[in-house]
């Protein structure tokens, strides 16, 4: 046995430095310690998600607030100072404990052993074995979670966990080339624990996991913050939790304040009303980037994605070379400028990221606007021009709402007669979810960077083979499966030969074009330059319990 107490290294690439954009530090009166907004130990955040879930168990929505309140995990990937303004980056290349004090790996990399820390949930009750067990039986069993999906193949049951005392378990694994994998879905939004007395407590014979019950009623975890007061809709209001196993969060309150108008979340925040603004049009950001007291964070290869899946399980996209055709008919390029003003940036035709060692991006289509080939293709497939669809988007996503634009504007030159429908966004969830859409545009991101994960999240297929409810497009290919599991069977999946393998599965996947990824988009929130130790995590949201409030610069 392999004894791994502190960091558990994996060869994984390391993560992006995060950098932001600051003036000379000068004291301000108004926004000093909190700003306007707080007191130095309090954070207000404006924010348009009114379709909080508080976890994956019950859908999408209000995933920030519920890592700070519900999402402590096994491990976690440590923090690291970029020396840019006291922003954190993780290191995603190295695993550090968290509600696991100390693990072992079996020399044949298939068995873990996870010996549990001290921890005391939000509700007071000690941290146990049956807490873990209990967590994954819930994601397993409740037909809401998208949970399952996501961890396979590397958890696909959860008798692969196996209690020994009420502080030690295991977890068994197929095989090594899961390793690495495993570590990164337990480190993150999939795979918090929770506090399993206090639940079974409230669950009843039509909510035998007390799923609903736990959708008003978020403290039923051991993270940095418990809510102390939440409305549906409006806001809620996290409180620092005393018994946090990492120790108390510097700043003691966080207001999550639901403001759908994202011009009043520009105004809140450049008045120090706000100090933190989420979800905003690249336009406001580039304003804010060189604004007084305001910033906005800037990395080099971000974990976030424009896509536009193309529903494969009806007309007119359940032809691929439909779908092709519709790949030379997005405006890449006058979405970048005029949507993103240069914060964002051409992404690969596919899933995995250039950066990772062993990278294979050999025979990809690249696919770039081109209206005449858009053509030639629909009428290779027999289908007669204009093709009509709807392009559905979220509400509360001014950026894809401007980019849908673009692509209905320069889509009508390729055959394409598109109409686009707004609706609000927990309708979007739900049809996301539920592949009701024929095509839809979302910004999203890969919560694990390992080829396995990136290559599943999008693909995944219910045991019955149908499409798991994250499999965007609807897309099921056995080729592509196939060709996964060749690459998944190594142990090490960040060889040249590993590489190889990647890039067969990857290239079976864009040729047959269920998701167009358009280009990769800078973070779209902003900040008063006072809020100190901000965190970009692969799951995208923010770790308020390393940060920290100070004096607003300008």
């Amino acid at each position: 046995m392999r004894t791994k107490r502190a960091l558990l290294f994996l060869a994984v690439f390391m993560a992006g430095v995060l950098a932001l954009a600051a003036c000379s530090s000068s004291p301000n009166s108004p926004n000093s310690g909190g700003g306007k907004a707080g007191n130095g130990s309090t954070l207000v955040v404006a924010t348009p998600d009114t379709g909080w879930t508080w976890a994956f168990d019950n859908g999408f929505g209000g995933l920030e607030p519920s890592m700070n309140v519900v999402g402590a995990t096994l491990v976690r990937n440590p923090y690291q100072a970029t020396g840019k303004n006291g922003i954190l980056a993780q290191n995603v290349s190295a695993y550090e404990p968290y509600l696991a004090k100390s693990w072992t790996v079996s020399k044949d990399g298939k068995a873990i052993t996870f010996h549990l820390s001290n921890a005391v949930s939000e509700q007071g009750n000690p941290l146990t074995s049956d807490d873990v067990i209990w967590s994954w039986q819930r994601r397993f069993n409740t037909p809401t979670s998208i949970s399952p999906s996501i961890q396979a193949p590397q958890i696909t049951s959860t008798t692969q966990f196996h209690k020994v005392d009420d502080k030690t378990f295991t977890v068994t694994l197929a095989q090594p080339g899961y390793l690495s994998t495993f570590f990164g879905l337990i480190a993150n939004v999939t795979a918090y624990i929770y506090d399993a007395k206090y639940l079974k407590a409230h669950a009843t014979p039509s909510d035998p996991y007390a799923v609903k019950f736990s959708t008003t009623h978020p403290n039923y975890g051991f993270g940095p913050y418990r809510v102390t007061n939440y409305q549906p809709g409006v806001s809620a209001t996290l409180t620092a939790n005393s018994n946090f196993v990492l120790g108390a969060p510097k700043i003691k309150t966080i207001i999550y304040k639901i403001v759908p108008d994202e011009g009043t979340r520009v105004n809140l925040l450049q008045s120090g009303a706000a100090d933190v603004a989420l979800d905003l049009a690249p336009s406001d950001l580039a304003n804010l980037q060189n604004g007084s007291g305001t910033a906005i964070l800037s990395a080099p290869n971000p974990n976030s994605y424009m896509e536009m899946p193309l529903l494969t399980n009806k007309a007119p996209f359940n032809n691929a070379l439909v779908r092709q055709a519709m790949e030379y008919a997005i405006p890449y390029d006058q979405i970048i400028k005029n949507v993103f003003h240069g914060l964002a940036f051409r992404k690969s035709p596919g899933f995995l990221r250039s950066d990772a060692p062993g990278y294979d991006g050999s025979g990809f289509t690249d696919f770039t606007y081109d209206p005449a080939k858009a053509k030639a293709l629909l009428a290779k497939a027999g289908v007669s021009a204009p093709v009509s669809y709807t392009l559905t988007v979220s509400a509360a996503e001014p950026d894809m709402q401007e980019a849908a634009v673009q692509i209905q504007t320069y889509a009508k030159a390729a055959g394409f007669n598109i109409t686009i429908k707004q609706v609000p966004a927990s309708a979007f969830g739900q049809g996301r979810t539920a592949h009701s859409f024929q095509a839809f545009l979302l910004l999203d991101y890969s919560i694990t960077l390992t080829p396995s994960y990136e290559l599943n999240v999008y693909t995944a297929k219910n045991p019955d083979g149908s499409p798991a409810g994250n499999n965007l497009a609807a897309w099921v290919d056995p080729s592509f499966y196939a060709a996964k599991a060749k690459a998944d069977a190594l142990a090490n999946p960040y060889t040249a030969a590993a590489g190889q393998l990647w890039n067969a599965a990857e290239r079976i996947f864009i040729n047959q074009a269920p998701i167009a990824f358009i280009a990769q988009i800078q973070p779209t929130t902003a900040f008063r330059t006072n809020v100190k130790g901000i965190t970009w995590r692969s799951d995208q949201w923010i770790d308020w319990s390393q940060a920290s409030l100070g004096a607003t610069e300008s």
